[in-house]
C-alpha cells in the first residue's frame, strides 16, 4: 500500500451514549450543520491535541524533559510548545505583579511593611 493511501484509512472508534447525552449532541449538530462524526471527531481530536499541548508546558515547565523530547513525545513542533510555554510564562509573571499590588496596598492601607515583604518572600520561592 502506498503512503497517500495509507494515511486515507479512517479507523471506527464507537462511543456509547444515553438517549439523553445522543439528543443534545443532534441538537447541536443539527444547529451547526455537522455530521454527528464530524463533530466528535473535531472535538475529540482538537481536545486531545489541547491536552498533549499542556502536558508539554507543564513537563517542560517543571524541568523534567526538553522541548526536542516533547515534540518527539507529544508530536507537536517545537515553536507550538515554545509559544504555549511563554504564553503560560506571561500569565503567571501577570498574575505575580498583580498579586504583589494587591500586597503593596494592603501594607499600605494596614501600615504594616512586613506584609508586603512576606508577599514578596512568598513568590521568590514559588519560582
Amino acid at each position: 500500500m502506498r503512503g497517500t493511501e495509507r494515511e486515507k484509512r479512517v479507523i471506527t472508534i464507537t462511543v456509547r451514549l444515553t438517549r439523553e447525552q445522543h439528543e443534545i449532541l443532534q441538537r447541536l449538530c443539527r444547529l451547526k450543520n455537522m455530521s454527528q462524526t464530524a463533530y466528535l471527531a473535531t472535538l475529540a481530536t482538537e481536545q486531545a491535541r489541547q491536552e498533549l499541548l499542556e502536558y508539554a508546558v507543564r513537563a517542560y515547565s517543571e524541568g523534567k524533559a526538553s522541548l526536542s523530547e516533547l515534540a518527539t513525545k507529544t508530536g507537536l513542533d517545537v515553536p507550538t510548545i515554545m509559544e504555549a510555554v511563554t504564553a503560560v510564562s506571561g500569565q503567571d509573571a501577570r498574575a505575580r505583579e498583580a498579586f504583589l499590588a494587591a500586597a503593596r496596598s494592603l501594607a499600605k492601607a494596614h501600615q504594616d511593611p512586613g506584609f508586603y515583604a512576606l508577599a514578596v518572600k512568598a513568590c521568590a520561592s514559588e519560582q
